[in-house]
């Protein structure tokens, strides 16, 4: 007997507006200063390596607040300066395969509204605890852009 399964993919939409021009706000994403807002609130970055070009890679290694250390990192897919940026997301807040990231960057007025995609959760309950991350990491990346 032939079983059909289903699957629908789990991911994370978020859109923000920021007070910075699209060109810097995309800048922002392949800068080494990244570490200086990638992360958890009161993270310190402890490495970053940044090779901005379509399959460069990307590490963050930072230390959280109560001592313990993570590791980030991805491969660049799309680099469309300044509208669109696509990079795999691997480390310890992931499941056991890198997921994706899809940014796009929208001019609104002055500044721009920027739409994150995060594709790929084993489930659920890792989409809720990226959307949690992600919406620290947004608060500080406007801090950094301020």
């Amino acid at each position: 007997m032939n079983m059909a399964t289903i699957e629908t993919p789990v991911r994370l939409s978020l859109t923000r507006s920021f007070d910075a021009a699209p060109e810097t706000l995309f800048d922002a994403w392949l800068q080494k200063s990244w570490a200086d807002w990638m992360g958890p609130e009161g993270a310190i970055c402890l490495s970053c390596e940044v090779d901005p070009k379509v399959g460069g890679q990307w590490r963050i290694h930072s230390r959280r607040p109560d001592g313990s250390e993570f590791m980030l990192g991805g491969v660049y897919k799309e680099i469309t300066r300044p509208s669109r940026l696509v990079f795999s997301w691997n480390g310890c807040f992931s499941g056991p395969q890198a997921s994706t990231v899809t940014l796009t960057f929208k001019p609104k007025g002055a500044g721009t509204e920027m739409t994150l995609m995060h594709e790929g959760f084993v489930d659920e309950e890792q989409r809720d605890r990226h959307n949690e991350g992600w919406s620290t990491i947004f608060e500080r990346l406007a801090r950094h852009l301020a």
